[in-house]
């Protein structure tokens, strides 16, 4: 007979407790001339292109000697490459980083490609990538089809290419999704779009978006998403948050609403709860749900199981995997009673995984009580191998002491007797 044990199972705490009963983004009125130009370029006495750029007088003229003009009148006549050495022995990192912007200005295209390679090549002060990065944004914006071909000719572990678009897209929107459209092959999703939505997102967020719910579902997408919540943000939380009911695809809108809530939960997270429960669909709850409730409930843990019960019932699991991690740490026992009441709750087994996890380290053989209360066989069987995998790393004995006092799945004895 095995030996009775004082601890909370998951059997005896259920039988104890009770089950608990579970604008549309648009933006602001703008002025009439910038409709027609909606990511915010300038006017086509101007405008700049990959190709050439209009003059102040209305005439086109070329980029390339107009830059020319300017790197000659504007660098102290010293050659590029001699100023750029000069540059590079800066310790100060403002100092450095300033001067290398007023050095970058006044580079004709013609001699990117030379400065870059030196640059590369070179000793640094700091954040050289930062800097290169630097380099290739007013390059993009100087001669952005030089700019990639330098980055296609000359591969390194960083995607230069996607700075490039990036900042390439921030000027000069169209040309850039025309050469991302046109240097794509494959049926899969369109990295090149991912960089060209980042630049546009600033601009102008529903373009952005509508080329973002064109792409497949994946990383790319995910990133792309990422940039534009990031841009919303940047105009205002109420602007961030009107923006997922415009979008039609719930994965997509589940993803916005995820990230949007998680940044707003890191500096108030009552204020991402309450935007959370207003959704209806349980998908678009439980991607944030449980980031949201772990925030909430290291400012309160109560107040974060009161608001559990106004989410989604699958959202609800999600939120117990935020909430449980925090309450244990003060009160296991006090944890597993309030997690044996969501019994009742889809998903409920991850729910079980969660505690087992929370107080592994702490109360090895409560966790290891509550894993016969998973009921998918395949995950319980795999629970009961990580979990006393790990605990018999620190005390091999106490685990074989455990597994002779308890019923376990016999791979799982043969494992731990051997």
């Amino acid at each position: 007979m095995k030996a009775a044990k004082s601890i909370l199972t998951h059997a005896a705490v259920f039988g104890a407790g009770a089950a608990l009963a579970v604008v549309a983004f648009r933006p602001d009125s703008v002025p009439a001339d910038q409709v027609a130009d909606p990511v915010g370029r300038r006017s086509s006495s101007s405008r700049q292109s990959a190709f050439g750029e209009a003059g102040s007088d209305g005439s086109t003229g070329s980029a390339r000697e107009r830059r020319a003009a300017s790197s000659r009148s504007g660098r102290s006549g010293k050659p590029a490459g001699e100023l750029l050495a000069e540059i590079i022995q800066i310790g100060d990192p403002l100092d450095r980083q300033s001067a290398l912007l007023e050095m970058l200005n006044h580079l004709s295209p013609d001699e990117f490609a030379a400065v870059a390679d030196q640059y590369r090549e070179m000793d640094h002060f700091g954040n050289s990538g930062g800097e290169f990065d630097l380099l290739l944004r007013v390059w993009a914006k100087s001669d952005p089809m030089g700019a990639l071909e330098y980055a296609a000719e000359r591969p390194h572990s960083r995607d230069n290419s996607a700075v490039i678009l990036a900042a390439w897209a921030g000027n000069d929107a169209t040309g850039a999704e025309q050469w991302a459209l046109a240097h794509h092959e494959g049926d899969g999703a369109n990295p090149f779009m991912t960089a060209v939505i980042r630049g546009i997102a600033v601009n102008d967020p529903e373009h952005a978006s509508r080329l973002t719910e064109d792409m497949p579902f994946g990383r790319e997408r995910g990133a792309a998403m990422n940039a534009i919540t990031k841009a919303l943000l940047m105009q205002g939380e109420d602007v961030a948050m009107n923006y997922p009911s415009t979008i039609d695809d719930v994965r997509l809108r589940g993803g916005a609403v995820m990230m949007i809530a998680n940044r707003i939960a890191a500096k108030d997270p009552e204020k991402a709860a309450a935007w959370l429960a207003t959704f209806s669909d349980a998908d678009v709850q439980s991607r944030a749900a449980r980031k949201v409730a772990a925030l909430l409930a290291r400012e309160d843990t109560a107040s974060a199981t009161r608001w559990l019960g106004k989410l989604t019932p699958s959202a609800q699991a999600e939120a117990a995997r935020g909430i449980i991690p925090v309450m244990s740490e003060d009160d296991i026992a006090g944890t597993a009673r309030w997690v044996s009441n969501l019994s009742n709750l889809p998903n409920y087994d991850r729910v079980v995984e969660e505690f087992v996890w929370s107080c592994d380290q702490r109360a090895p053989e409560q966790s290891a009580a509550w894993i016969q209360g998973v009921s998918d066989p395949e995950q319980r069987n795999r629970l009961y191998h990580r979990m006393l995998g790990s605990w018999a790393r620190r005390d091999s004995d106490a685990v074989k002491e455990w597994i002779a006092d308890n019923d376990v799945p016999e791979s799982v004895s043969r494992r731990f007797n051997r």
